[in-house]
């Protein structure tokens, strides 16, 4: 029989994209699913559309506490061996979930598997294909030392054994929510050496739209990422600390002046220009510095 998934969706005012995204995780190839919905408080009608699935969905309501309490709240209730945190806005591909646990089988119980992804806008329009840098060879301290530079991994495109879970890879409620996948997965592969392998096929076609978090706080987000870092690395021993910092250091140092300015002049130009224009500045930041890491 097939291992059981639990796809996990925090639901949060999300009723303009939240049919197709429902449609795309109950019309999955992989036949051993169940989807959890936590329906954090929203005052749109995400509940009325939610309530629409109930026959093929669960359904739980709460007060709004959070992207990690609603997540948090999913995973408590979960009976599968594979956890999938899968976002209201974005849209899986049919056979996504049998190459994620088909992938994963083949691997250790200590994996996280992720994919590459497509970049659609609010309408659906294809932007571009995103192409993970392929790391699947490097050690885990070297792959760390990347995934502290930068975040490596879209969220809604990885499979999570529900084992490292209970081995304590939980979801901390952090002062901004937007950090709260990189955290988990600097803490999963810095403090609990978890190993990480991505799938070079898109399995995710992942949306842009003004009104969602990470769209509206990138710049505050970037800021908090360094102190997330910084704490992560403090639970360390210092010499494996110092370690990581050297390391670190000394990626940073080789990177092309180009790559340099590129990261600096998101920081500066996200404080001074509108919300109107971000998106394309979000789509250049992902395509261009991630790619060119």
């Amino acid at each position: 029989m097939l291992d059981l998934v639990s796809v996990i969706i925090p639901v949060y005012n999300s009723a303009k994209f939240l049919r197709e995204s429902l449609e795309s995780v109950i019309s999955q190839t992989y036949q051993n699913i169940e989807i959890i919905c936590v329906n954090d408080g929203s005052t749109d009608n995400s509940l009325e559309i939610l309530k629409k699935y109930s026959d093929k969905i669960t359904i739980i309501t709460q007060e709004n506490q959070g992207l990690a309490s609603a997540l948090n709240t999913g995973i408590k209730q979960m009976k599968g061996k594979w956890f999938k945190w899968f976002s209201p806005d974005d849209i899986l591909y049919p056979d996504a979930i049998e190459i994620l646990v088909n992938t994963a089988n083949k691997l250790s119980e200590n994996c996280i598997v992720y994919s590459n992804w497509i970049i659609i806008d609010e309408k659906g329009k294809k932007l571009r294909e995103f192409h993970e840098s392929n790391y699947n060879e490097l050690s885990n301290f070297d792959f760390n030392v990347r995934l502290l530079d930068s975040p490596l991994i879209n969220v809604n495109t990885s499979l999570i054994p529900l084992s490292l879970i209970e081995k304590g890879y939980n979801i901390q409620n952090l002062d901004n929510s937007v950090a709260v996948d990189y955290d988990f997965f600097l803490r999963s592969g810095i403090l609990y050496k978890t190993k990480f392998h991505l799938i070079e096929k898109n399995l995710v076609k992942y949306r842009i739209h003004h009104n969602q978090l990470s769209h509206n706080k990138i710049t505050s987000t970037l800021q908090y990422v360094d102190v997330l870092k910084e704490s992560i690395l403090s639970k360390l021993g210092p010499a494996e600390s110092k370690r990581y910092f050297r390391a670190l250091k000394n990626y940073n140092r080789q990177k092309s002046f180009l790559q340099k300015i590129m990261y600096f002049s998101l920081k500066i130009i996200t404080k001074i220009l509108p919300v109107s224009l971000t998106d394309k500045i979000i789509l250049f930041y992902l395509n261009k510095v991630r790619k060119s890491r």
